[in-house]
């Protein structure tokens, strides 16, 4: 329901602040092309118009009015012809007949667009510049009217449906989608339980053995517990400063404590970063850096060296690198290791690469996996930090 209301109330937002928007855009680009032209009414244009002696006279103002938007002015008698004219164009003709008034009264006269004003037994026409208005008449019957009318809650009901129901609709679909997830992290947790849970129950007698693979699946349902809290959402961090060096340090020297003889390990880092901190949760840093080592113990079973080492890159950036001298991997994995971070799982690599390339996401690091040029597989790590 978390989820559900905040997804409907930004899609709520999303709409009216897209409606909004709209409007917005419509009035400026209204009035920004608006211009003079648009705003002179002929009523105004007929009274600006005066008679003396027989001849018309057009008031300054008026004058520069329609020049300065390049209009022209008819005066059309009774009789069809032109009483008075003010900058007719050429092709514009001085004779009319009731038929050309009633045409261009409604549309265009020669492709101008004109308005017309009857005064006194007389018509004013006043015609703008050919393309500078689009003009025609728009009519509904009152039936048709009426009922677009009536139809207007109804489709106001629907829209408000569509937002309501889209959301749900979706939602589900996330929902169905993430159980299936869920299902597939399930089945391979349990495969990767399978194989150790064998060993257990086959070398009953044999205790480091036993104690190594308890270990293992201690780290799968750490790991399946650290990614469904990431992917859902509902962990809670104490993300504070850390010494990152020192993090690093004990995580290798925990791990040189155990005592396998067929691992070695060494560290090394840059004087300059030694006190170099970055802000972070512990528990998901060492998450991050325990599934790396594991992925290359896992991987190389006979035994390999693994090399961590933190070096400076830029003025706020680390580079963490874990590598081994192991077999490496294909192509094909490498490809998918540094591929987008999908929900399938990754049975060559079980949850705890995943769960690397979460916590990357989590904190905006850069993860590239790659294979040494010797030999072995490397992964680094570009870091957030924070110089002495």
């Amino acid at each position: 329901m978390k989820h559900l209301t905040r997804y409907l109330g930004t899609m709520i937002i999303v709409v009216v602040f897209l409606i909004t928007l709209d409007l917005g855009l419509m009035l400026v680009v209204n009035f920004a092309t608006k211009g003079n032209r648009f705003t002179i009414s002929a009523e105004h244009v007929s009274q600006s118009i005066s008679q003396k002696d027989g001849d018309y006279i057009l008031e300054k103002e008026m004058q520069e009015k329609m020049d300065d938007i390049n209009a022209f002015l008819l005066i059309i008698g009774q009789d069809g012809e032109l009483n008075w004219e003010y900058h007719r164009p050429e092709d514009v003709p001085t004779k009319y007949s009731l038929c050309d008034v009633a045409s261009f009264s409604k549309w265009y006269l020669k492709d101008y667009p004109v308005y017309t004003w009857i005064r006194d037994n007389e018509i004013l026409v006043i015609g703008f510049p050919k393309n500078s208005l689009w003009k025609y008449t728009v009519e509904y019957q009152l039936d048709t009217l009426n009922a677009m009318l009536m139809a207007i809650p109804y489709i106001i009901i629907g829209n408000i449906l569509i937002i309501v129901i889209l959301p749900l609709w979706l939602t589900k679909r996330w929902q169905k989608r993430k159980e299936r997830q869920r299902t597939e992290w399930i089945a391979g947790v349990s495969h990767d339980i399978r194989t150790p849970l064998s060993i257990v129950l086959g070398h009953a007698k044999k205790g480091g053995i036993i104690e190594k693979q308890c270990l293992r699946i201690r780290d799968l349902v750490g790991n399946l517990n650290t990614e469904n809290k990431l992917e859902a959402g509902t962990g809670k961090w104490d993300e504070k400063e850390l010494k990152l060096a020192s993090l690093v340090r004990e995580i290798v020297c925990d791990y040189m404590n155990l005592n396998q003889e067929q691992y070695t390990f060494d560290f090394s880092m840059d004087e300059s970063i030694e006190n170099a901190s970055i802000v972070a949760d512990e528990t998901l840093m060492r998450r991050m850096i325990d599934n790396l080592i594991n992925n290359a113990i896992r991987h190389n079973e006979s035994g390999c060296e693994i090399v961590v080492s933190i070096k400076s890159c830029t003025k706020d950036k680390v580079m963490l690198c874990i590598a081994d001298n192991g077999s490496g991997v294909t192509e094909d994995t490498l490809k998918k290791l540094n591929g987008r971070l999908e929900h399938d799982y990754l049975p060559e690599h079980g949850l705890g690469i995943r769960v690397v390339k979460q916590i990357a996401k989590k904190y905006r690091y850069k993860v590239k996996f790659r294979n040494r040029e010797e030999k072995g597989l490397a992964c680094d790590i570009l870091l957030h930090a924070k110089p002495e």
